[in-house]
């Protein structure tokens, strides 16, 4: 049996749009890192003027990878204001998700669970939803296939929507390439055909746009591994720990060979699972970066979801029962009364709504507020021992200081191996040494140096600092500010 809407649909796609919002108003500011910088780009980008500018001596330049996502950005901004237009992105992100999800639940689920098919679209939204509250573009990647795992095979609807989404982002072809090849298995080949002729006029857009810039950026992507020379940063971690010690180029072919070799042997059942059959053409994505896991992990969840309800749909429902706030006998009477419509639903919603807002990064921002919003900051090149989301916080208030290291954490200068060498190290445990410091210092041409307590093994004198001017002047909760005497 297919899930049928209840409703009328503008209230079936009107509970989705209020479970957005509210969800969106109650957890504020949800991005602590990219996504305050990306908003502070689409504001200030007279004033920022390239990622080169505002990260000194990295291997950003003029070219902007993010271009048409800042412009999306300043469209809401214009509309709801810099300090609410982020409410507004997570809300329309929410309500796509929302229904996206909806969409391949009716697909998946083949019993009618009435009115509780609502609890359990917005359960999986709520617990999977971090990836796209950030703010950051690669949000569009997971929407995009979302909805290209529900397209039949015709050329026309998957073209539309990969020329829709790709200029957005600079690596579209990781996406599109996977769903190209997804498409391709299940013998889509009107579909695939629709995505490899977008991509390839996407292709042209970002090169168009700015060859040299984009090409350079994909390499260094690509290189990035080697580029941060043992540096890692969380969501560069595998999700497994076995995998941290593999380079990608040995994982590849691994991973490649182990899934076609599952793709032959279960054919059928991939073919009718699209699913099933994307997560695995993509497990070395998901498997080696968190980043990919909490992108998927809507799918991830819905193929589970489904999964373990078509193997025992009674036990299932049975485990729901004794849960929900009715009574056993009374719980499939009640998904059909209005009583579940005006208390139990609106209920569920407004409770997770609620609950949101102990993951809202509010306080966290307001923190550096008041520090980085000082003057003596404007038009500082500040250096920092770590790659620190304070970064990201202090653009989001004060867009006129320059940062070392950049977003990216291992793009540093290569033209100087011993300065490269010193800036790699001082971010690893052991630290760098007085003299070290300084040498990086005058390099980069610092004003301010902040030191987070961060290097368990490093040892520092003040006095030794001192005499390179390299001067003490406040401690501000885990972080030691030091000016720089020129």
């Amino acid at each position: 049996m297919q899930n049928k809407t209840i409703f009328p649909s503008y209230i079936h796609y009107a509970i989705y749009f209020i479970t957005s919002l509210l969800f969106a108003c109650f957890i504020d500011i949800s991005m602590i890192d990219d996504g305050l910088r990306h908003l502070s780009f689409a504001q200030n980008q007279e004033l920022m003027q390239n990622w080169g500018e505002v990260f000194p001596f990295s291997l950003f330049a003029s070219y902007d990878p993010w271009f048409m996502w800042h412009k999306l950005l300043s469209i809401f901004i214009f509309l709801f204001s810099y300090e609410n237009a982020h409410i507004y992105v997570n809300t329309t992100s929410l309500f796509l998700l929302l229904v996206l999800v909806d969409l391949h639940l009716k697909k998946s689920l083949k019993r009618d669970y009435k009115a509780f098919f609502y609890i359990f679209a917005i359960s999986i939204v709520y617990l999977s939803s971090y990836r796209y509250l950030i703010l950051r573009p690669d949000l569009l990647s997971g929407l995009f296939v979302l909805a290209a795992l529900l397209f039949k095979n015709r050329f026309i609807p998957i073209f539309i929507l990969t020329i829709f989404y790709a200029p957005f982002y600079y690596l579209f072809f990781l996406y599109t390439g996977s769903i190209g090849l997804t498409y391709l298995i299940q013998k889509k080949f009107k579909a695939f055909l629709g995505v490899f002729v977008a991509s390839v006029f996407s292709l042209l857009f970002h090169l168009f746009y700015d060859q040299k810039g984009y090409i350079n950026t994909v390499i260094n992507i690509l290189n990035d591994q080697n580029l941060r020379m043992g540096l890692e940063v969380t969501e560069g971690e595998p999700l497994l720990s076995i995998l941290s010690n593999l380079n990608y180029f040995i994982l590849l072919p691994l991973f490649l060979l182990g899934s076609f070799y599952l793709i032959y042997k279960k054919y059928s059942y991939f073919k009718e699972n699209p699913l099933a059959l994307f997560l695995l053409l993509t497990s070395i994505l998901w498997l080696n970066q968190v980043r990919y896991y909490a992108l998927f992990l809507p799918l991830i969840f819905i193929y589970s979801f489904s999964f373990i309800l078509q193997i025992n749909q009674k036990g299932v429902l049975i485990g729901f029962r004794k849960y929900f706030v009715f009574l056993k006998k009374y719980l499939l009477f009640a998904s059909n009364k209005k009583l579940f419509y005006l208390i139990a639903l609106p209920y569920t919603i407004m409770l997770l709504a609620y609950s949101l807002s102990n993951n809202s990064y509010n306080e966290e921002v307001e923190k550096v507020k008041t520090l980085f919003l000082n003057k003596a900051f404007n038009n500082k090149t500040v250096l920092m021992n770590k790659l620190h989301v304070d970064m990201y916080k202090a653009l989001y208030y004060n867009p006129k200081i320059k940062f070392v290291p950049s977003c990216s954490i291992g793009w540093f200068d290569n033209t100087n191996a011993k300065i490269k060498d010193i800036y790699i190290r001082m971010q690893k445990e052991d630290g760098i040494k007085e003299e070290e410091l300084k040498q990086l210092i005058d390099y980069i041409n610092a004003d301010i140096y902040i030191h987070y307590l961060a290097n368990k093994k490093q040892i520092m004198s003040f006095e030794k600092l001192k005499e390179f001017g390299i001067i003490p002047k406040l401690i501000y909760h885990d972080k030691i500010i030091f000016k720089v005497n020129k």
